[in-house]
């Protein structure tokens, strides 16, 4: 027989953070496995046309899709940790607390719960993590980064405009302000039973990212691939056009801003499903840069960097 192991505390863990309240697979996460069987696909054979070792795709995907939850975690607790890290009377401080607590402070998100939950993923973070993680297994395996990164361009293009799908079906926070413009698809009233309900018109931000990623997988799918640039010149067209799609959604979206030009908006903090969100999305504005926009314009210009430097527009030449 075997002997069941106890491991004190294991199982009031499990039973409150992981199996409690789990109402099964969430339409996010078919849509995320809908993007990795695609990028899984496009890839080696792209890897192959190339003349590269298309044995290497199944590590630079599972890499780059470990490295984007693990990014996109730490980047989203940098954007509540205003939130996270506040001064509350009669608690134990306010760096020591959300450290010993699970759920940190009671009413606003816990450093470790945000950590850990299935909610609350920041795109960049996972953008510039799952890049790292490629990019140490390319150099560890002495592989040609620029070669390999430019190969998985349009994968990449098409698994972000999935991923943004799954971010609309499940009425996540990727929404933006209310508007009193009504143009199908690109506004839209969020379901009741949605993430965040509103109750009012709102800008349909990641269905517009969406269909601006579906044109980018195009344009290099359909075209950029097949003109024999220099070597990481799709990597730094792909850093350009998607840092610049970013910082013009974000003038659209419901996010705080680092450093505000303008008056913030009365209410600070995206309330939850059961806040009052019609208040709040009617009130809201763009009031100054995200941590996206900045990060969009450090993407853009080291694309614009890299553009000129090597001088990418350039196409090599055609073997004899």
């Amino acid at each position: 027989m075997y002997k069941v192991i106890d491991i004190p505390g294991l199982v009031p863990f499990v039973q409150k953070y992981i199996s409690s309240g789990w109402e099964g697979i969430s339409t996010f996460s078919i849509l995320v496995v809908i993007a990795f069987l695609a990028a899984s696909y496009f890839l080696p054979k792209e890897l192959e046309r190339k003349h590269l070792d298309p044995t290497h795709a199944d590590w630079l995907l599972i890499l780059g899709v470990f490295g984007t939850f693990v990014g996109a975690k730490v980047f989203f607790i940098f954007e509540i940790w205003d939130q996270v890290f506040v001064d509350t009377p009669g608690f134990d401080g306010k760096y020591l607390y959300p450290l010993t607590h699970f759920d940190g402070f009671p009413g606003r998100p816990g450093l470790w719960s945000s950590l850990f939950s299935g909610s609350g993923l920041v795109f960049y973070g996972g953008f510039l993590f799952g890049i790292l993680f490629i990019s140490l297994y390319m150099i560890q395996n002495k592989l040609d980064v620029k070669a390999y990164l430019d190969a998985a361009v349009p994968s990449m293009a098409l698994g972000y405009a999935i991923g943004r799908l799954g971010c609309f079906v499940s009425g996540d926070g990727c929404y933006g302000f209310a508007t009193h413009a009504d143009i199908p698809v690109l506004t839209f009233t969020y379901w009741p039973t949605s993430a965040v309900p509103s109750g009012v018109p709102v800008w349909n931000t990641p269905v517009m990212e969406s269909f601006v990623s579906f044109l980018f997988f195009i344009y290099f799918q359909k075209w950029a691939r097949f003109q024999n640039f220099k070597r990481f010149s799709l990597g730094a067209q792909y850093l350009i056009l998607h840092g610049l799609a970013r910082l013009a959604i974000e003038f659209l979206r419901v996010n705080k801003a680092v450093i505000p030009f303008f008056d913030p908006p009365v209410q600070s903090n995206i309330p939850g499903a059961t806040g009052e969100t019609t208040t709040f999305l009617n009130g809201y504005y763009w009031h100054g840069f995200s941590q996206s926009q900045y990060v969009s314009i450090a993407i853009i210009l080291v694309g614009i960097y890299f553009l000129v430097k090597w001088k990418l527009w350039e196409k090599e030449p055609i073997p004899a």
